[in-house]
C-alpha cells in the first residue's frame, strides 16, 4: 500500500475516528496524507476531488504531503506525511468521512 488519503478535517472527532480506523486495520505504518490543507473543504465534492487526485498521485508515483500538518493530534499514532515524496507501490486507500457517519473507503490501484 503506497499511502492512505484521508478526509483529514483537522477536527478532534473526525481525526480521532480516522486514526482509530487506520489502527484497527493495522495500517498505522502506512503513510497518511490529506489534501484539505491544499483544497479546503469542498463539502459534497470533497470525496470525488480527493479520489481523482489520489488516482493522479498513483499514476505519477507521487505522494502529496499534508499541507499545514505539524504534530499528531490523535491518541492513536498514525504515519502522517508532511513532505511530498515518491512512491513505488501500485495501490492506495481513499477514505471519505461524512456528516452523520456516512463513511466510505476505496482501494485504488494501477
Amino acid at each position: 500500500m503506497a499511502f492512505i488519503n484521508t478526509h483529514g478535517t483537522a477536527t478532534v472527532y473526525n481525526d480521532n475516528m480516522e486514526a482509530i480506523a487506520i489502527t484497527r486495520a493495522q495500517l498505522q505504518e502506512v503513510p497518511v496524507s490529506s489534501l484539505k490543507g491544499y483544497l479546503g473543504h469542498t463539502l459534497g465534492a470533497a470525496g470525488v476531488i480527493e479520489t481523482v487526485l489520489t488516482a493522479h498521485s498513483l499514476v505519477h508515483n507521487k505522494l502529496p504531503g499534508t499541507h499545514g500538518f505539524n504534530t499528531i493530534g490523535t491518541p492513536d499514532p498514525i504515519n502522517v506525511v508532511k513532505e511530498n515524496s515518491n512512491i513505488t507501490q501500485p495501490a492506495a486507500l481513499k477514505t471519505a468521512s461524512g456528516f452523520g457517519g456516512c463513511n466510505a473507503t476505496l482501494l485504488l490501484s494501477k
